[in-house]
């Protein structure tokens, strides 16, 4: 395996660095990205380091290959450490509630005093502009005002918590965009920008296409996005496995099918007839795939160029076809990663090492923004260090 250094000479983001003050999900999740990118990424851990530790394997998949320091920032030393990093950085990533970073010295406006090139983002669950800004919350609490969870119930009956992330994940894509979209503004202005992202935000700008129909239509939701249409959905088979079955508008899906299962009296329904039958319909294609296990039904219809799959587990990913070409899923220093779902031709994204132990590269980072021997030794005297 090449070395990390050889591995990000290609990358398209080998010029950026990023200070992360971040810890769980968002931040991370958003640096990473950045690291597979080829930034370099420093993770300001606080004593005790990122919460997310207790679960190694989540905790790998969203620190790998950055730099670990860590830096107690209640102590004044520790801050002008933090304030010494982001002199040096591109970027810096926060995720506290609105006012945290002001307090433990490192808010934007003091960073970007001497730094008017820096880009700043903050992410937090409502924003700095909120009358909601102090409240707590969590991803499940983000979705549910969202609406998020008020659209699955009209599918389901009742929400449940989903088994994904999603506001974090979300709020960690939109700020790699985010603070990217401000470096390349900085390049034409010369000045960096101050983020304000918001989690829950981040959740209704998912929702955009639903919030566009019902405000365009006057109507209320009823069956969500596709969930109306019959032929659209999770059909139990004879094993016991799922079968997702996905024609949507598409008349030609709809009479290949029609004539595979012996039903050429329904291929010359509309959409709008199938729309309006729908109950009945369902009804059949629910009786029609419990004849079949999930595999048959995919092997016979398949080849007629139909959207379906059968339902797939965790565990059966590293066995796909696509996912073994695609090279999607990679293992580094022990651990199994999902690398980033692109690929770029002047080389390659994949992740070049797992995550840094707590506080591993501290000396090496202290020592590369200038600071003695005497000086580190200083900071671990005071316990700016943790």
């Amino acid at each position: 395996m090449p070395s990390h250094i050889e591995a990000v000479a290609t990358r398209p983001l080998r010029h950026l660095r990023v200070v992360e003050l971040t810890v769980n999900m968002p931040g991370p999740f958003c640096a990473t990205i950045l690291a597979d990118l080829g930034a370099s990424v420093i993770k300001v851990e606080p004593p005790g380091g990122d919460p997310l530790r207790f679960s190694p394997g989540a905790f790998a998949a969203v620190n790998r290959g950055k730099q670990s320091i860590v830096l107690d920032l209640k102590v004044a030393g520790a801050q002008n450490v933090a304030r010494r990093l982001a002199d040096s950085a591109d970027i810096v990533l926060e995720g506290w509630r609105p006012g945290v970073a002001q307090r433990l010295g490192v808010d934007y406006a003091t960073l970007a005093k001497g730094h008017p090139g820096l880009v700043y983002c903050s992410i937090s669950g409502f924003g700095n502009e909120s009358p909601w800004r102090s409240r707590p919350a969590h991803d499940l609490n983000y979705l549910a005002l969202a609406g998020y969870l008020g659209l699955q119930s009209l599918v389901e009956g009742r929400p449940w918590p989903p088994p994904v992330l999603i506001a974090d994940v979300s709020a960690g894509l939109y700020a790699a965009v985010a603070v990217l979209a401000a470096v390349t503004g900085r390049q034409l202005s010369g000045h960096g920008a101050y983020i304000d992202l918001s989690m829950l935000d981040s959740v209704v700008a998912l929702l955009g296409s639903e919030i566009g129909h019902a405000a365009a239509t006057g109507m209320p939701q009823v069956d969500p996005n596709v969930t109306i249409l019959p032929h659209y959905g999770l059909f139990r088979c004879a094993d016991g496995r799922w079968l997702s079955f996905a024609i949507v508008h598409e008349e030609r899906f709809w009479r290949r099918f029609c004539e595979a299962i012996d039903h050429a009296d329904l291929a010359a329904l509309s959409l709008s007839e199938r729309i309006e039958r729908r109950v009945e319909l369902r009804a059949m294609l629910t009786a029609i795939f419990e004849t079949a296990p999930a595999a048959e039904w995919e092997q016979r219809l398949l080849p007629l160029d139909l959207p379906l799959a059968v339902v797939a587990n965790l565990e059966e990913l590293a066995a796909s076809p696509h996912f073994i070409e695609r090279g999607l899923l990679c293992e580094r220093d022990g651990y199994q990663f999902v690398g980033q779902p692109m690929r770029f031709s002047t080389g390659s994204v994949a992740p070049t090492s797992g995550p840094p132990d707590l506080g591993e590269h501290s000396t090496t980072i202290l020592a590369d923004i200038g600071l003695s021997t005497a000086e580190i030794e200083a900071l671990g005297r005071n316990r700016a260090l943790g």
